[in-house]
């Protein structure tokens, strides 16, 4: 779809109803006991267009249903669904809205369920089929790892063949080592990302406990030597590696114009730790070649890892992930394949080229 083109929806989001509901009863409880920012003022708290929450009082179950929408691009008709979206839009990233509505309305929810509505496959692109494989491969391996979240008897049977298709997975590479696009003088989250691995490495490896530390693992993996998730410039920000232990690190950069702060984080911390998790126990096998030495390394080496330290690290975090309880429910889970993730979150500041890990 030729994104110079705006596309008019024409099934709406979600019922006036539905929002008046999610106002009431998800999003006014947060605000009654969330912080407020800095400046005084009161956090703004939104929920996804394209997601209804329901929360079914009986068995504290909280319902996320992910909509298809209807609409019309360049006088042609065309579907759009969440669920073929990059998973940190706010439409898409399911996990995070899970485990931070579970944490700040603890006593309104035990249990997540997840519904959506399947693609349709006549709209179904080469790229929305990747990222809905992805898709499915996220809601599998959470239901896996979470007892206290399900997908919806409407999808399982979707899941359940999904995992069958779960062999011959290889990871992808790049030709070439990723090269920084951009001014180092200009901040961005590019350039962040280069500094840390590079001008600022040492500090970064001080205080991770890395002995190395790089930038831009590839993540698009394939299945039978096509492309199952979305390839091209899928990529962890930054990681690293000490003996039995490998540390990934989603980078967030919000001190320009361009703001970051998304739920979604959990969600795209999450799926790259299962996937390393997965290289590591050998359900994903390693490229065909590798663009540079410390990637090599791992591979190399990949098997003698037992933990995972899967970081996030930002300036600014969006304020429903700003709650200890956010990880304590992460870091609570009961499948781990012999790798233990354990989830964490660290704050930064960065002035001058000079870094304050807080």
């Amino acid at each position: 779809m030729d994104s110079n083109n705006k596309t008019n929806i024409l099934k709406y989001k979600k019922s006036d109803a539905q929002f008046a509901y999610e106002d009431d009863n998800i999003i006014q409880p947060i605000k009654d006991r969330i912080p407020k920012a800095n400046s005084g003022r009161t956090h703004s708290i939104k929920l996804p267009k394209y997601i209804s929450f329901v929360i079914q009082e009986t068995t504290r179950t909280l319902q996320i249903y992910i909509q298809e929408q209807e609409g019309i691009c360049d006088g042609q008709k065309v579907i759009l669904n969440a669920t073929c979206n990059n998973m940190q839009s706010d439409n898409a990233a399911f996990e995070g809205w899970a485990i931070c509505l579970k944490a700040w309305l603890p006593e309104y929810i035990e249990g997540v369920n997840l519904k959506w509505d399947s693609p349709n496959d006549k709209f179904m692109t080469p790229n929305n089929k990747q990222h809905y494989n992805r898709f499915l491969y996220r809601a599998l391996r959470f239901s896996q790892q979470y007892s206290w979240f399900s997908i919806d008897d409407n999808n399982k049977w979707e899941v359940d063949g999904f995992k069958g298709e779960l062999y011959d997975l290889q990871n992808n590479y790049y030709s070439k080592e990723p090269e920084l696009k951009g001014n180092l003088e200009i901040l961005s989250e590019t350039s962040v990302e280069y500094l840390l691995a590079n001008k600022l490495s040492d500090q970064m490896k001080s205080y991770f406990d890395l002995d190395v530390i790089d930038r831009q693992f590839p993540v698009g993996v394939k299945r039978l030597g096509k492309q199952f998730f979305t390839g091209g410039m899928s990529a962890i920000d930054l990681w690293g590696m000490k003996k039995d232990v490998l540390s990934i690190i989603e980078l967030k950069y919000n001190g320009g114009e361009t703001k970051n702060k998304k739920v979604g984080i959990i969600s795209e911390l999450f799926m790259y730790s299962n996937i390393m998790r997965d290289i590591i126990s050998g359900i994903i096998a390693r490229p065909e070649r590798t663009s540079k030495q410390n990637e090599e390394s791992f591979y190399l080496r990949h098997q003698s890892f037992h933990s995972l330290n899967a970081f996030m690290l930002s300036d600014e975090y969006h304020p429903l992930v700003d709650n200890e309880m956010v990880f304590e429910i992460l870091n609570n889970y009961s499948y781990s394949n012999g790798v233990r993730v354990t989830f964490a979150k660290i704050s930064y500041k960065l002035t001058a080229n000079k870094l304050e890990i807080q």
